[in-house]
């Protein structure tokens, strides 16, 4: 089952090709993924790509751009705002931490929009994703949940942060939690300890 939404009506040729491009961008980056891979992957001729996407930057836009459409869509619904400020920042992170887990390829694609992608493209997916997040942590903060002493866009950024690095590095985490003999934690456990860290005292 593909991981993005369908940007296209069904049986159109640009659905195979974005979801192609989504898997070679998430393997090799921008500049390591190929139009004419791409289109092979996706049984269709190189000039066809060209025609509907003008080339690999018209491609790495879209596919960005439904992996952000994607995000947004999916954190509406996994967020009801009229919950209280403690279990609303706990399905807010839940939510991203579940977003996340459940698109391997939209993960790696995100990490290497950081290292390899357009450097406009990579500014207008933050402000998106990040607009809605810092006003929920706001309303959060001003409702005496959140620390203070964190501009809220801090607070929703260490969230992120963490939350990524749970992701990426389960070998680290493991060796450092076995240092001190403490148990591998599961993500409910991890998610408690993020929100005790941004919780205020």
């Amino acid at each position: 089952m593909p991981e993005l939404s369908r940007a296209f009506a069904e049986g159109d040729a640009r659905n195979a090709i974005v979801d192609a491009a989504l898997e070679l961008f998430a393997a090799q980056g921008f500049h390591g993924a190929g139009t004419r891979a791409i289109a092979q992957q996706a049984g269709v001729s190189q000039p066809l790509l060209h025609h509907h996407f003008g080339g690999k930057e018209g491609l790495w836009r879209v596919v960005g751009e439904q992996i952000t459409a994607d995000f947004l869509a999916f954190m509406a619904d996994a967020v009801d705002p009229t919950l209280p400020p403690d279990r609303a920042v706990l399905a807010m992170l839940r939510g991203v931490l579940a977003f996340w887990s459940e698109r391997p390829m939209s993960h790696r694609f995100n990490r290497w929009r950081r290292l390899d992608g357009l450097p406009d493209e990579r500014i207008s997916r933050s402000e998106q994703m990040t607009r809605h997040g810092v006003a929920f942590m706001q309303r959060a903060q001003d409702a005496g949940f959140v620390r203070k002493d964190l501009p809220p866009g801090l607070a929703l950024a260490i969230g992120g942060a963490a939350i990524q690095f749970w992701l990426e590095s389960q070998l680290e985490i493991r060796d450092a939690l076995a240092v001190t003999g403490d148990a591998e934690l599961s993500d409910q456990a991890f998610l408690a300890h993020l929100v005790s860290i941004l919780r205020a005292n």
